[in-house]
């Protein structure tokens, strides 16, 4: 059966695919795709949702899951600011939104496995991250492969200590039993030194560092 949609409609499946996801505020897409009352907003929106082609997650309105992928781009996960969040920062129901990311941008590996998250301050400003060894400064994104929970000395993690979030270089000394996590910035950072008991989680390995333009 071929399923036929109102201008409306296609309008907020355009919205999706550019901005990948939006707050579930109906003024507000209305305000966006030129349509003046929030009511008629959600009656469309509740139609695309019957027909399966969109889905609300956490306050967000995206495309459904299917959808999410097409042959040149893939809509990440993105969790917000990397070193104040929570210890669950990093479960699916704290998804801040998606960014559409060109798979060409993307290093090797399972896609699916990938999320983002941003850096906050400048304690990875000489940083070497990936084949171009792109430090981490201020504002910029880091593409983060969930798999690699397991790192090796001098692989750059999202560590969750105590609840916060922090990226930093990992380094571990079995004589100690000691794991060590490094900054690497012009400025000076103690590092934070652990025992191999202690709560700590790694959330991924790091393995690319996105430059946007102002993000600073």
């Amino acid at each position: 059966m071929k399923i036929t949609m109102s201008s409306v409609q296609n309008k907020l499946l355009a919205l999706l695919r550019d901005q990948g996801s939006v707050p579930l505020k109906y003024r507000e897409i209305g305000r966006r795709i030129g349509e003046q009352y929030p009511q008629t907003v959600k009656h469309h929106i509740g139609i695309l949702k019957d027909k399966q082609l969109i889905q609300e997650e956490n306050g967000l309105l995206i495309l459904n899951k299917k959808d999410l992928t097409s042959e040149d781009f893939l809509n990440l996960p993105f969790y917000g600011i990397a070193n104040c969040g929570p210890a669950t920062a990093f479960a699916e129901d704290r998804i801040e939104g998606y960014i559409k990311i060109s798979k060409n941008a993307l290093p090797k590996g399972n896609i699916k496995d990938f999320y983002l998250v941003q850096a906050y301050g400048n304690s990875m400003n000489q940083a070497e991250v990936g084949q171009n060894k792109k430090n981490i400064e201020d504002g910029d994104i880091v593409i983060v492969n969930t798999k690699e929970q397991s790192p090796e000395n001098g692989d750059y993690v999202v560590s969750v200590i105590d609840g916060c979030a922090n990226i930093k270089k990992f380094n571990y000394n079995p004589a100690d039993n000691q794991v060590v996590l490094m900054s690497e910035s012009t400025d000076k950072y103690f590092p934070i030194v652990l025992h191999e008991n202690d709560d700590l989680s790694v959330a991924g390995k790091i393995i690319e560092v996105l430059k946007l333009p102002n993000s600073k």
